[in-house]
C-alpha cells in the first residue's frame, strides 16, 4: 500500500477544504486576523495530539531541531507571506498557476539536500500531473478578477512556490526517517507561530487587531480552517515526505485545485467546465503513473 503517496492526497485534500473555510473567515475578520489565529489553533490541536499518543521526542537533537524550525520558518512563514501577497497582487489564477511549480522546488532541493532521484515513470507522472493542474488552473473564469502581470506578484508567488518545496525537504530532513511525523509538525508549527506573532508585535500591526471580539463572528470557519489546513493538511505532508520521494509528494500535493472542484460543485453550485473536466482526467492519468512507478 503507498501510504505515502496516499498521504500526499489526503493533504491535497485537506488543504482544499481548509481553502474554503479561510475564505469564509477572511471575508469576515481580515485575512491579518486569519492568519494570525490560524497557527497557534493547529499549535494547542498539535499538542493535544501528542499528549494523546504519547510524546515522542528521543530522536530529536540539535541538528534536526534546527531542520525542522527552518522548514516551518520557510514554509509555514515566508512561504505563506509571499503567497498571500501574491494574491493580492495577481489574483488567485495566476498566483496559484505559478504556485504549481512547487513540485519542480521540492524535486530540485530533494536532489541536492537528499539526494533522491525519480525514476523515468515518476518523472513521467510529475509532468502529466502539473500538466493537468495547470490546464485546471489557468482557466479565465467570468467574474473573476483578471489576472494582472505584476513582476512583484509573479515574483512574490515564485517566493512562495520555492519556500514550500525547498520548506518540506527541510522537514525531511529534519526527520531523518526517525522523528515522528507528530513531532516534526509540532515543531515547524512552534517555530512558525512564535516568529508571526514576534514579528506582528514587532511590527505594531498587533494593535488594535481585538481579535478575540472579532474571532466570535467566524469561529466555525476559523477552527475547521486550522484543522484542515495547518493541523491535519500539515501533519499528512509530512507523513508523506517521510514516506516517499519529496518530488511525488509535492505533485500530489499540487492536484489541491482539482480537488477542490467536486467541493465547489456542492458548496457552490459550481458548474465544472469541460476544459476542467479534461484537466482533471490529466491529472487523474498522472496521479496513476505516480502509484504505479
Amino acid at each position: 500500500m503507498p501510504t505515502g503517496e496516499l498521504a500526499a492526497l489526503a493533504t491535497a485534500l485537506s488543504w482544499a477544504f481548509t481553502g474554503l473555510f479561510f475564505a469564509e473567515a477572511a471575508r469576515r475578520l481580515g485575512a491579518l486576523r486569519t492568519n494570525l489565529l490560524r497557527l497557534p489553533l493547529a499549535l494547542v490541536l498539535l499538542t493535544l495530539a501528542m499528549l494523546a499518543s504519547g510524546p515522542d521526542l528521543a530522536a530529536l537533537d540539535g541538528r534536526r531541531l534546527a531542520y525542522l524550525a527552518a522548514s516551518g520558518v520557510v514554509g509555514l512563514v515566508i512561504g505563506d507571506l509571499a503567497l498571500f501577497e501574491a494574491l493580492r497582487r495577481i489574483g488567485p489564477r495566476l498566483a496559484l498557476l505559478v504556485m504549481a511549480l512547487a513540485p519542480v522546488f521540492a524535486a530540485g532541493a530533494s536532489l541536492v539536500l537528499l539526494h533522491e532521484r525519480p525514476g523515468p515513470m515518476a518523472l513521467a507522472g510529475i509532468a502529466v500531473t502539473l500538466a493537468g493542474v495547470a490546464w485546471v488552473v489557468g482557466e479565465r473564469r467570468d467574474g473573476t478578477d483578471a489576472a494582472r502581470h505584476d513582476a512583484r506578484g509573479i515574483a512574490m508567488a515564485l517566493v512562495g512556490a520555492a519556500c514550500q518545496g525547498i520548506g518540506l525537504v527541510l522537514a525531511k530532513a529534519g526527520m531523518a526517517g526517525e522523528v515522528p511525523a507528530l513531532t516534526g509538525t509540532w515543531v515547524r508549527m512552534a517555530a512558525a507561530t512564535g516568529l508571526i506573532w514576534a514579528l506582528t508585535v514587532a511590527s505594531g500591526r498587533g494593535r488594535g487587531l481585538e481579535v478575540a471580539s472579532a474571532v466570535r463572528t467566524a469561529w466555525p470557519y476559523v477552527l475547521g480552517g486550522a484543522v484542515f489546513g495547518p493541523f491535519l493538511g500539515v501533519w499528512m505532508s509530512l507523513v508523506a515526505a517521510r514516506l516517499t520521494e519529496v518530488g511525488i509528494a509535492a505533485t500530489l500535493m499540487a492536484t489541491t485545485p482539482v480537488l477542490v472542484i467536486p467541493l465547489l460543485m456542492v458548496s457552490e453550485r459550481y458548474r465544472p467546465t469541460a476544459r476542467a473536466l479534461t484537466g482533471t482526467a490529466v491529472t487523474v492519468a498522472g496521479v496513476a503513473l505516480l502509484f504505479a512507478s
